[in-house]
């Protein structure tokens, strides 16, 4: 019978999904993947809608399960109209996992974003808990918090959630967590949630790579051309930098940015030369501006990427900011090295499969 780690909360669990299948596929064992409830993101040509982040795990691992049953139930606009037909959905989950958990090991099951949804209707996450017979592991996002040691809070009132259907969170991992905040976390806020009788199985410090999009990434969003260096499309892309200033003065922001996607317009070559001679990410030109044919040459010489779109720089900055939490099979393949450090040195995956 298959060991069940059912995966809920805030932001990264695909992410670490990806790394503790492909930890223990590593090692031999049999695991598959599970998304009973997934919102709908991206629509197919046939018109039918897909989670990009089951596509994700599933290619990038070779997985031979179908979307069907990985992702049995989409949600596209509407909840409340499904609740004439939760017996019907409970049993299409409890067949598809059935299949994912035939002959496996160890399932890794992910849950949908939002942890109440599916209330309304019955169908609750502690109640998937139940018919799936999962060990429940909280993940918890530490970045971008006023007060870190809400999530003490957060937890209790999510146990409390799950205890009122009959089921209990067994584990917390704590995600994402910047240098400032790591010292009160290890010695403060994970012992509290331990007295509260859940096991912290780890603590990750933060990594911007890990949640950084490729160039191959910013190309689907922005639907840019790719002008040169079609190769370097695994680049990490960890900051953005406007190229709209003064050359003296764009130079000294070119050189802090590490691993930058600069953009600037394409007819801007003083600072497009400038730029690539910084060996960013990748360079993107906007409004459709088509470079000087010395541009070219240099990106040829130094490796940068360079892209070209048709938006203004603003609209291009925005649409690059969306970037940053996609997660394609490309991504997840380039930051493997990364995930399964984190995998290894900051999650009890051992105690994980106990």
């Amino acid at each position: 019978m298959a060991k069940t780690i059912f995966i809920i909360g805030e932001r990264g669990k695909t992410v670490l999904i990806y790394g503790l299948l492909k930890k223990f596929l590593s090692l031999g064992m049999k695991a598959g993947y599970f998304k009973p409830i997934s919102k709908a993101r991206y629509r197919l040509p046939s018109m039918k809608y897909v989670d990009p982040d089951v596509i994700a795990v599933k290619q990038a691992l070779n997985l031979e399960d179908s979307f069907e049953d990985i992702n049995p139930i989409i949600i596209t606009r509407n909840i409340l109209d499904l609740k004439s037909d939760i017996n019907a959905l409970r049993k299409r989950i409890e067949e598809a996992y059935n299949k994912i958990a035939q002959g496996r090991d160890v399932v890794l099951v992910e849950s949908y974003p939002n942890l109440e949804a599916m209330t309304s209707i019955g169908l609750a996450l502690p109640q998937l808990a139940k018919i799936l017979n999962a060990k429940t592991v909280f993940l918890l996002n530490a970045k971008d918090r006023d007060v870190v040691d809400e999530m003490v809070d957060k937890v209790i009132l999510h146990s409390c959630y799950f205890e009122h259907y009959g089921a209990k969170i067994d584990g917390v991992i704590i995600n994402n967590v910047p240098v400032y905040y790591f010292e009160r976390v290890e010695d403060v806020v994970a012992p509290e949630i331990e007295k509260l009788g859940i096991k912290v199985y780890g603590i990750i410090r933060e990594r911007v790579r890990l949640t950084a999009p490729t160039v191959s990434d910013i190309i689907e969003v922005l639907d840019a051309d790719v002008l040169e260096n079609k190769d370097k499309l695994n680049n990490i892309v960890e900051d953005i930098v406007i190229g709209a200033m003064a050359p003296s003065t764009a130079l000294r922001w070119f050189r802090r940015a590490v691993n930058a996607a600069i953009v600037t317009g394409g007819d801007r070559t003083d600072l497009i030369v400038m730029a690539l001679e910084t060996r960013p990410s990748v360079v993107v030109l906007t409004g459709g501006l088509y470079p000087d044919i010395g541009v070219l040459i240099k990106a040829r010489e130094v490796g940068t990427p360079l892209l070209l779109v048709p938006y203004d720089t603003y609209t291009t900055v925005e649409k690059l900011r969306e970037a940053q939490f996609m997660i394609t099979p490309s991504s997840l393949k380039a930051k493997e090295s990364d995930i399964l450090e984190v995998i290894e040195k900051e999650i009890k995956w051992k105690e994980l499969i106990q």
